[in-house]
C-alpha cells in the first residue's frame, strides 16, 4: 500500500485486457473503487472489477462523459500502445493526469519516429531500408538478413526475418495486414543477444530501473523466435551504464517526460547497443513485480497513484545493478492447443522465493493457431529470485518440472522450456557487472 491518500478515489481502467489483472488487486490494497470499460462481454477483468462498462474504448467523448457520470478521478491504460492515446485524450477531457502526451506516446506507436529521435540525440539503432508509400522498398543494394515488421506494431505480432527476396515479398505482406495504418519498417537484423531497459521516471527524476537478458526458444521453424526466458540483471549492465544511459536519460528529458515508466528494446553486438523499439508504458515481461521485490517499488501501484493525483507517489530510489538474481520463466504453449489443466500451480506458489505466477490463459482455453511466433503463445510468466546464480538455476529448474500443463486428454500443451545447462553456461558473470 502507498498511503491512505488514495482510499476511495474511483479509478477507471480503459481496456481490460489480461496483464491489467494485477491492477484490481493493487487497487484492492489501496481502497481504490475501479471500473472497466472496453467492447467485451464477461472477461475475467470486469468480472474482478468494482464495476465494468460494454462500450467502445476508443470513443473518447463517450468515455469522457462516462467518468464524469460516474465520478471517475482519474483513467488508466498500461498494456497497450494502440490505446494509450485515446486514454491521455480523455485524461484532458476529464482534467485528470496521463503521464505522456499523444505526441510522446508516438514513441511506441511510430517506429519510425523512434528510430529518428533516437539519432537526433546520438542514440544507435539498426541499419533501415527506406520504403515508399507503396511499402516498396527503394532501389539501393540489400543485405540479408532484414526484418520486416509493422511499423506500429507490438507483441511480435506480423514480424519476420527474410533471407531471401522471396521472403521479404511475403514478409511485407505479412506486416502490411498487421499494421493498423498499413505501413511497414524494414531494418538490418543483427541476430545478437537482446535486452530489455526499463526506465522510471518521477517529477523529471529519470532512473534506469532495470535491465535484462532476453532468451529465447529456438524451436519453431519459419517464424521469429520467442523469448521463454528473462534474466535480470544483464550481463551488459555495467557497459551500459557507461555508453549509454546518459544519452538514453538525455532524449527522455528532451522530449519532455517527467512521470511514468516505460521501456526500450535493444540488440547488442560486440560492444555496441543497437536500439530498436521503445514502449511508453508497462513491458509484458511485468519487471514491476521484479522492481517490487528488489526496491520495494511497484510501478504499476505508483501509475495508478499518478492517474488519480498526478504524482507517482513516495519517491524511489532505483538501480539496475541489481543485490539479487532474479528471472522470469515465459512459459510457451503450443498454438491450437487447449489449456484444460495447470499442474503443480498450487505446490508451486508455495515456495517462499517465488515472486509471482502471471497465468495467461484459464481452464478451458485454447491458444490460437495464429499464435506461432508471437507473445500471445505465452501461457504464463513466473517470477523467482535467487541470491546466488546457481541457487536461481535451480529453483528455475525445480519450476520447470513441477509446472506442467495439460491438455483435456492428458497431452503436454507446453513447449519444451529453454535448456538449463545453456543458462549456467550463458550467464558467466556477477552481480557486480
Amino acid at each position: 500500500m502507498l498511503d491512505n491518500s488514495l482510499s476511495g478515489k474511483r479509478l477507471l481502467l480503459i481496456g481490460g485486457i489480461g496483464p491489467t489483472a494485477d491492477l484490481i488487486e493493487l487497487a484492492r490494497r489501496n481502497g481504490v473503487f475501479i471500473g472497466v470499460a472496453d467492447y467485451n462481454k464477461g472477461t475475467k477483468i470486469k468480472q474482478m472489477a468494482d464495476a465494468s462498462y460494454e462500450m467502445d474504448a476508443l470513443d473518447v467523448d463517450a468515455l469522457a462523459e462516462l467518468c464524469r457520470k460516474e465520478h471517475y478521478d482519474g483513467v488508466i491504460s498500461n498494456f497497450n500502445d494502440m490505446l494509450s492515446p485515446y486514454t491521455a485524450r480523455v485524461a484532458e477531457r476529464i482534467g485528470a493526469y496521463a503521464p505522456y502526451t499523444v505526441e510522446q506516446l508516438r514513441m511506441s506507436t511510430d517506429k519510425k519516429y523512434f528510430k529518428e529521435t533516437c539519432v537526433k540525440y546520438g542514440i544507435p539503432v539498426p541499419k533501415e531500408y527506406v520504403a515508399d508509400e507503396e511499402n516498396n522498398i527503394k532501389e539501393c543494394p540489400i543485405n540479408y538478413p532484414v526484418i520486416v515488421k509493422p511499423v506500429d506494431g507490438s507483441g511480435s505480432k506480423g514480424i519476420t526475418v527474410c533471407e531471401t527476396e522471396k521472403d521479404m515479398t511475403e514478409g511485407l505482406e505479412k506486416a502490411r495486414k498487421a499494421s493498423r495504418t498499413g505501413k511497414v519498417i524494414v531494418e538490418e537484423y543483427i541476430p545478437y543477444d537482446e535486452i530489455n531497459v526499463t526506465y522510471v521516471a518521477q517529477d523529471g527524476d529519470i532512473q534506469l530501473a532495470a535491465i535484462h537478458d532476453r532468451y529465447f526458444n529456438s524451436s519453431q521453424e519459419g517464424v521469429v523466435r520467442v523469448p521463454d526466458m528473462y534474466i535480470y540483471p544483464s550481463r551488459y549492465t555495467g557497459m551500459y551504464y557507461e555508453k549509454y544511459n546518459e544519452m538514453v536519460i538525455q532524449m527522455l528529458k528532451g522530449i519532455g517526460i517527467r512521470n511514468g515508466s516505460l521501456f526500450l528494446q535493444a540488440v547488442v553486438k560486440d560492444s555496441e547497443i543497437f536500439f530498436y523499439e521503445a514502449g511508453m508504458r508497462l513491458n509484458g515481461c511485468k519487471t514491476y513485480h521484479i522492481l517490487e521485490m528488489e526496491n520495494d517499488y511497484n510501478t504499476f501501484e505508483h501509475l495508478m497513484n499518478y492517474a488519480l493525483t498526478g504524482s507517482m507517489g513516495r519517491y524511489g530510489r532505483l538501480d539496475a545493478r541489481f543485490k539479487r538474481w532474479y528471472a522470469t520463466w515465459n512459459v510457451v504453449g503450443i498454438p491450437g492447443m487447449v489449456c484444460q489443466e495447470f499442474v503443480g500451480r498450487k505446490a508451486v506458489e508455495t515456495y517462499p522465493w517465488l515472486i509471482k505466477v502471471c497465468q495467461q490463459y484459464a481452464e478451458g482455453e485454447k491458444i490460437p493457431e495464429s499464435a506461432k511466433g508471437t507473445l500471445i503463445q505465452l501461457v504464463a510468466r513466473i517470477h523467482v529470485y535467487g541470491d546466488t546464480k546457481e541457487q536461481l538455476l535451480e529453483r528455475i529448474e525445480r519450476l520447470q518440472s513441477m509446472y506442467q500443463v495439460k491438455d483435456p486428454e492428458g497431452k503436454d500443451v507446453l513447449m519444451k522450456p529453454h535448456d538449463i545447462n545453456d543458462l549456467r553456461e550463458r550467464i558467466n558473470y556477477c552481480l557486480c557487472c
